[in-house]
């Protein structure tokens, strides 16, 4: 019997759902595809391949031109430390760009692979009594719009200064906007599996709530904690593919966006010791934020995740029944053992994992380089102040 497409299933509780939630969905899907995102049709829908082939290309001779441009501005970026850093972070962002169409074409196979799986636990999920999908748009478009409102400030500043900031601003913002809509893509990835967890935390509260320690256990409840069990295990293997899905591109988002947002940060505080234009510096801080938000917002919902799988953890012990039989003790104690080794978290090829300790880490390594930074500027002017 041929597999029935996710979107499919999942059609009905997507027309259940408000209007302007549907709408957002099929606008972000919209985008991905134009951005070369998601991975290309089957060639049985030929003119969507090579539609979807066309755009690919569009965005290749696009970024082929930025490499050009950064090529050319490396012959003069050598006279300032701040001319290289930003002509290695524009190039590096371009060849970042690339990656990400490489790996939407290369990882076609692990993403049908999680197609499935996500099919699957949506399947068990309803064998549950749990129906529907969480609601994303309160949480994805104001995500979206401040980086829109960022971009607003810079382009308003850039018309008011011209190229003094940064000559490429203006021809590398649909680069920007293709790395920040991976960003968002990603954290739709990871709330709607977030929103399965909760799902499936709130039926194993439900059974443990009605649990009586000291009365047999009925048929019924061993058939219904075999199914969270196995409802566990798809949504831990939704987690798993994710990861070897994204992970590469995860990995160059997390360095490019570090690199950005410290060297923003840090000729924010150069330009306040200098007593720069309030302009410039408005233009460094919007561009700090601009790059900090994703990645924080992406941390924020893997450690949502990861909390979600612990909760579960922690119920499964409420569900033994000191009267029941070995074969039902058993299934709880295979499940708790599944929750501890089994955790539903989202990496980056095992580099990191995306959570609140990440984030934390994150900010205490840009304090670091921060201070280190400004330590070598204070020592350089000491020097140029004592030679001259």
């Amino acid at each position: 019997m041929a597999r029935v497409p996710f979107t499919t299933i999942t059609w009905s509780s997507d027309c259940s759902m408000n209007s302007f939630e549907c709408l957002t969905r099929r606008c972000l899907a919209g985008v991905f595809w134009l951005m070369g995102l998601v991975p290309l049709p089957p060639s049985s829908q030929l003119c969507s391949l090579l539609l979807s082939l066309a755009i690919r290309c569009c965005w290749i001779v696009y970024l082929v031109y930025l490499l050009s441009i950064g090529i050319g501005f490396w012959s003069v970026a050598t006279e300032s430390v701040g001319n290289v850093v930003g002509t290695m972070l524009f190039m590096g962002s371009t060849v970042l760009g690339l990656l990400l169409l490489l790996e939407s074409v290369l990882k076609q196979k692990t993403h049908r692979q999680l197609e499935d799986l996500r099919f699957q636990s949506q399947l068990q999920l309803q064998r549950l009594g749990r129906f529907g999908r969480g609601r994303q748009a309160a949480y994805l478009l104001p995500l979206i719009g401040t980086q829109f409102a960022c971009d607003l400030v810079r382009v308003l500043i850039s018309a008011e200064v011209g190229t003094m900031i940064s000559p490429v601003f203006l021809v590398s913002l649909p680069l920007m906007w293709l790395l920040r809509l991976r960003y968002v893509q990603l954290v739709q990835h990871v709330m709607d599996l977030n929103h399965r967890s909760l799902q499936l935390r709130r039926s194993l509260l439900a059974l443990a709530a009605g649990n009586d320690l000291w009365q047999p256990y009925g048929v019924q409840e061993w058939a219904q904690l075999q199914t969270l069990r196995k409802t566990y295990q798809r949504i831990f293997e939704c987690y798993e593919v994710l990861s070897d899905c994204y992970g590469w591109g995860m990995l160059g988002l997390h360095l490019a966006t570090s690199f950005e947002f410290v060297t923003n940060a840090y000729w924010m505080i150069t330009g306040l010791y200098e007593e720069q234009n309030l302009l410039i510096l408005t233009f460094n801080g919007a561009t700090a934020v601009d790059f900090g938000t994703p990645i924080a917002t992406l941390s924020w919902y893997g450690d949502a995740g990861a909390e979600n799988g612990r909760e579960i953890g922690c119920l499964i012990s409420k569900l033994v029944k000191p009267l029941g039989s070995r074969r039902y003790n058993h299934l709880v104690s295979e499940f708790s053992l599944q929750t501890l080794h089994q955790r539903f978290v989202v990496t980056a090829k095992d580099f990191f994992s995306l959570n609140l300790h990440l984030l934390s880490s994150m900010f205490a390594a840009v304090v670091t380089y921060l201070v280190i930074l400004i330590q070598f500027m204070f020592a350089e002017r000491s020097a140029n102040a004592y030679s001259g």
